[in-house]
């Protein structure tokens, strides 16, 4: 398994571009998702009114966990980013001559974007373009193993986590009766 999970690895991150490294780059920046998030933030306030400060509180308990699980875990299991692993960083493309921290496993920026895609998807009624949330996610989780930050088995246990985090932090929410206001579905 960790064979097929280095060749998937080295199949991403060699097929590159002069344009995929800019796109690629822009798309692991923090801030580059930043319209989502404001889109987020209105379609919530639409539904939730009043009880957003609650949703609010939750997406920061939510983020918070997932990224201090994936850093605890990474500290713990201490497995080398792509670019840090002695055996294949000869062969490995970085971008901006960027590596990360010495170890990937688990991945927190696919946790963090999967944990919140999950939990707007769970809040928000049936809206026809909801399903969308999930594209920002596979991104991401893309951009980590062509930027050599990760493996692809880092960025899909990064996607577990996040989800199970978002599923319990959604069932918590709603344990304090947290529910639409308003049911407008377009």
């Amino acid at each position: 398994m960790e064979q097929f999970d280095i060749q998937l690895f080295h199949w991403i991150n060699n097929h590159h571009s002069a344009m995929l490294d800019e796109i690629m780059w822009i798309i692991s920046t923090k801030w580059s998702a930043l319209p989502l998030y404001l889109f987020l933030l209105w379609q919530l306030f639409r539904f939730y009114k009043k009880q957003v400060a609650a949703i609010l509180l939750g997406v920061i308990l939510l983020i918070t966990a997932s990224d201090q699980v994936s850093v605890a875990i990474k500290n713990s299991v201490q497995r080398y980013r792509p670019c840090h692993n002695e055996v294949v960083n000869k062969q490995v493309h970085l971008v901006n001559n960027h590596c990360g921290g010495k170890f990937g496993f688990y991945s927190s920026h696919a946790s963090n974007t999967l944990a919140l895609s999950v939990f707007v998807y769970l809040l928000l009624p049936a809206l026809r373009w909801k399903k969308w949330l999930f594209v920002w996610p596979l991104l991401v989780g893309y951009s980590r193993i062509y930027l050599a930050a990760h493996y692809p088995a880092d960025v899909a246990t990064g996607w577990l986590a996040g989800a199970i985090l978002a599923f319990a932090a959604f069932f918590t929410l709603r344990k304090f009766k947290v529910s639409p206001n308003n049911l407008l579905v377009q």
